[in-house]
């Protein structure tokens, strides 16, 4: 490892101790990002790193062959390695490898939002009883500091909601959407061809990308073990590009948004799925792969987090960040950062989806024909339904049908969806293409 020059880095250095040793399991992307900051400092040293082809090309020229290996467990077990940093990706054999080195007494780094998501309770347990630390800045929104303010300083506050727009695939469609006008697929085309997203981009148009990061984030703010099945998650692949003209025309911009919210009987309500957002709110001003996260707490009111939500070096940095937490307490005779121990108080109890309160956006299509207006009205006031604003947006000559949009008020979700089966029973209605709630801070 070369010496620091970079006056940033002089709390890394302030210490002349013997180097913290290190076992990367993982050189993709973020491995490879990791190398490369940590071999700005002296006073840690990457013993062994752990890959799948030994024999693969790198652009790292410069990593010693003699510290690769293709044995993960073998990094594991290795008794001089003090620090594990599992940057592989997967879910269950990261999670058997991170619980191997947590029993072993090996603090542990990882970028891996599914085993956290999935099996951090246990995880945490298994940490604290060996004195040891589980750090997972990375696993929640890239370079974005958001796991350790919440657990640190906005640890004085009741968090009572977090809004966060945690994948970047999906917000560069939808700003694609908006500022060039495409469909969801060319959109989602051009975000693939750009290395947005995957070739297989299930996991982040459907919403369970961000699903897993708002558990984590839930966990962290109820202390309570968050079952990632039990959050109602919805993608974006049914936006149209007229939803997002019309959303502009009311006011709004559509985002995926990842909701936490505390209710007052100790529930709370936790969901993924795309949301109208006020022009005037900062999420709504989140362009292109970036990520973003708003909390508002009891005592410190809102404060955001903005910036790199993925990539080689923003993810590195928080990966590294939490490196250096647990450098400078081992190099300072501390075992374990007590402080940071997580422990989670049993299981929290998801909102069910119909008991949840919103505005919506609607729109559907209905025969042109006069008295439309008034029956979907009807059908709304039946339910509980009260309306804010009716847009009608053309009429299509060929299929003579009408494009219409509804605004509501807060309505139970229940009631909500009572008013569309009745208005879809109706025999002027065609199709109801799109139902999204609309954010309110």
């Amino acid at each position: 490892m070369t010496t620091a020059t970079n006056p940033q880095t002089h709390l890394a250095t302030a210490h002349k101790q013997t180097p913290v040793r290190i076992g990367l399991l993982g050189l993709g992307t973020v491995g490879t990002g990791v190398y490369k900051m940590l071999s700005r400092f002296e006073n840690v040293t990457i013993r062994k790193i752990a890959v799948k082809d030994i024999t693969k090309q790198r652009q790292l020229t410069e990593i010693p062959q003699d510290i690769l290996t293709e044995s993960v467990e073998s990094v594991v077990s290795d008794p001089d390695i003090d620090l594990i940093v599992e940057v592989m990706g997967g879910k269950e054999f990261p999670y058997q490898i991170i619980k191997s080195a947590l029993a072993a007494g090996k603090h542990v780094v990882t970028a891996n939002k599914v085993v956290i998501a999935n099996y951090g309770d246990e995880l945490f347990q298994l940490a604290s009883q060996n004195g040891v630390n589980l750090l997972f800045e990375a696993a929640v929104a890239g370079g974005i500091p958001i796991v350790l303010p919440l657990r640190t300083s906005l640890a004085g506050n009741r968090i009572q909601q977090i809004a966060g727009i945690l994948n970047g695939t999906t917000n560069y469609i939808l700003t694609r959407m908006e500022q060039a006008g495409l469909d969801f697929t060319d959109a989602l085309k051009e975000a693939q061809q750009m290395g947005f997203a995957e070739a297989d981009p299930t996991a982040d148009v459907e919403g369970h990308d961000a699903a897993c990061k708002i558990a984590i984030l839930s966990a962290i703010s109820c202390q309570k073990q968050v079952d990632q099945a039990a959050i109602h998650t919805e993608g974006i692949s049914s936006i149209g590009a007229i939803d997002i003209d019309m959303a502009r025309e009311l006011g709004y911009a559509i985002r995926l948004i990842a909701l936490y919210k505390a209710g007052e009987d100790q529930r709370v309500d936790i969901r993924v799925h795309p949301m109208l957002i006020p022009v005037s709110h900062p999420l709504s001003k989140i362009m292109f792969e970036n990520n973003a996260i708003w909390v508002k707490g009891d005592a410190v009111g809102d404060v955001m987090f903005y910036g790199k939500g993925a990539g080689e070096l923003p993810t590195a940095s928080a990966v590294v960040g939490d490196i250096f937490l647990l450098v400078h307490a081992l190099q300072n005779g501390q075992t374990s950062l007590a402080g940071l121990h997580f422990n989670l108080e049993g299981k929290a109890s998801p909102l069910p989806m119909h008991d949840t309160v919103n505005a919506y956006y609607i729109r559907l299509e209905t025969q042109d024909e006069a008295g439309v207006i008034g029956q979907l009205g009807k059908a709304c006031g039946e339910h509980g339904v009260s309306l804010t604003a009716v847009m009608q947006k053309g009429i299509d000559p060929q299929t003579q049908s009408a494009t219409i949009v509804l605004l509501t008020h807060d309505v139970q979700e229940a009631n909500l969806q009572a008013a569309l089966k009745a208005m879809q029973a109706q025999s002027t209605t065609r199709k109801i293409h799109t139902v999204l709630r609309v954010f309110q801070p």
